[in-house]
C-alpha cells in the first residue's frame, strides 16, 4: 500500500498532464477574457527638469504619446496616473529645433513601453527684460480733444509717467508695445483720474494676450499689471487760416531753373478742428511734386495733406503750376576743354 500514491501519479501520467494543462489553459482563458493583454498608446505629461533661469522654451510640448503593452486593467491604470516623460535641460542653450532625450516613467506593474521615445524637439530663446512706455488710448466725443502731454499712466506718483517691466522671450519682448485701452466716454473738459486700468500689449502691431496667446516656459510676466490713468481734454473747436506749402523733389533739366510756383484756387486754406490740434498748425503741405528732368512749366493737381482725421479743410486738392525756364545753355565740354581738365602727370626720374 505504501507505493499506491506514487502509482496513482505515474499511471496514465500523460493523460493526467494533459488534463492539468487544459485546466490551466481554461483558467487563463477565463481570466484573460475579462482582462486581456493589450497594445495601446498613452498620452503622458512632459516634465522639464533643471531649466536654466536665463532661457525660455518656445511652445514646448506638454504631452507626448508613449506606446505601451500590458494587461488592459494595468494599462488603463497607467493612463489614469500622472505618468510622463522627463527632459533634462541642464545643458540647454539657445537655438531652434533642438533634440533632447526623453525618459519614460512607468511605475505601474505589468506595463512596459513597447518602444523607447528617443527625443523631443525644442526651440529655446534667451530670457529678456525690458521697460516699456505705456500709451493711453482714448475715445473722445465729437468736439472734445485730448491734451496729449497731460494724458498718461502713473504707477502711484501722479507726476511720474509709468513704465511696465516685461520679462519674456527675446523675440516677444523686442517687438512689444504696452497700452491702456481707456474706453471711458470723454464728453467734457474736466480732468479724469481712473485707477486700476489693466495694461494691454501689442506684438508687431497686433493685440496679444500674454497669458493666453504665448505658450512658453516660463510664462511671460510683467509688473505692474494695472495703472492709474490721467486724462486731460479740451472742449470746442477752432477755425483758422493757414498757408499751403509746396515741396519739390528731383532736379529740373540742366540749364533750366524754377521761375515760380502758383497754387490755385488759393494759396491758403481754412481748417477746423479741436483747439489743441488746430492751434499748433501754421501751414498745410501739398503732396510733393517731382520736377526731375523737366524743361517746361507744368501744372498738376495735388492732394492737400491733413495731419489728423479730426481736422477738416475747405481745400482737399489744389492745382499747382511750376514755372520752368532756360537760364543758360548746358552743353557738353569740348575735347580741348576736357583735355585741359585732365590732371598733368608728375615727371618721372
Amino acid at each position: 500500500m505504501s507505493g499506491f500514491p506514487l502509482n496513482w501519479i505515474t499511471t496514465n501520467w500523460r493523460l493526467k498532464l494533459l488534463s492539468l494543462l487544459l485546466s490551466l489553459g481554461l483558467v487563463g482563458a477565463v481570466a484573460f477574457a475579462g482582462n486581456p493583454p493589450v497594445f495601446d498608446t498613452a498620452s503622458v505629461h512632459v516634465q522639464y527638469l533643471n531649466p536654466p533661469p536665463d532661457l525660455v522654451l518656445m511652445n514646448p510640448p506638454t504631452s507626448i504619446d508613449v506606446p505601451v503593452a500590458g494587461l488592459r486593467d494595468a494599462v488603463t491604470k497607467y493612463k489614469a496616473t500622472a505618468a510622463g516623460v522627463s527632459v533634462d535641460l541642464s545643458n540647454a542653450k539657445p537655438g531652434p529645433n533642438q533634440a533632447f532625450a526623453v525618459t519614460p516613467k512607468i511605475e505601474v506593474p505589468g506595463v512596459t513601453a513597447r518602444t523607447s521615445v528617443s527625443s523631443i524637439r525644442l526651440t529655446i530663446e534667451p530670457l529678456a527684460n525690458r521697460l516699456l512706455d505705456i500709451t493711453v488710448r482714448t475715445k473722445p466725443a465729437p468736439g472734445v480733444s485730448v491734451i496729449s502731454e497731460k494724458t498718461y499712466a502713473t504707477c502711484g506718483n501722479a507726476n511720474d509717467h509709468c513704465q511696465v517691466s516685461v520679462s519674456a522671450a527675446s523675440s516677444i519682448v523686442n517687438s512689444l508695445d504696452a497700452y491702456v485701452d481707456y474706453d471711458v466716454p470723454l464728453t467734457s473738459a474736466n480732468p479724469v483720474i481712473t485707477p486700476n486700468e489693466p495694461i494691454k500689449f501689442e506684438w508687431n502691431g497686433r493685440p496679444i494676450d500674454l497669458n493666453k496667446d504665448v505658450k512658453t516656459i516660463p510664462a511671460p510676466s510683467w509688473t505692474p499689471t494695472a495703472v492709474t490713468v490721467q486724462v486731460a481734454t479740451h472742449v470746442g473747436t477752432l477755425t483758422r487760416t493757414v498757408a499751403l506749402g509746396v515741396r519739390l523733389t528731383g532736379a529740373q533739366a540742366c540749364g533750366y531753373s524754377i521761375t515760380g510756383i502758383d497754387v490755385q484756387p488759393s494759396q491758403v486754406a481754412n481748417i477746423t478742428g479741436p483747439i489743441d490740434l488746430v492751434g499748433k498748425l501754421t501751414s498745410l503741405q501739398v503732396d510733393p511734386i517731382d520736377v526731375s528732368g523737366l524743361t517746361n512749366s507744368t501744372t498738376i493737381s495735388k492732394k492737400v495733406l491733413i495731419p489728423s482725421n479730426q481736422i477738416t479743410t475747405d481745400l482737399s486738392s489744389v492745382r499747382v503750376t511750376v514755372g520752368i525756364a532756360q537760364s543758360f545753355i548746358c552743353a557738353a565740354p569740348s575735347p580741348a576743354s576736357a583735355a585741359l581738365a585732365q590732371p598733368t602727370p608728375s615727371p618721372t626720374r
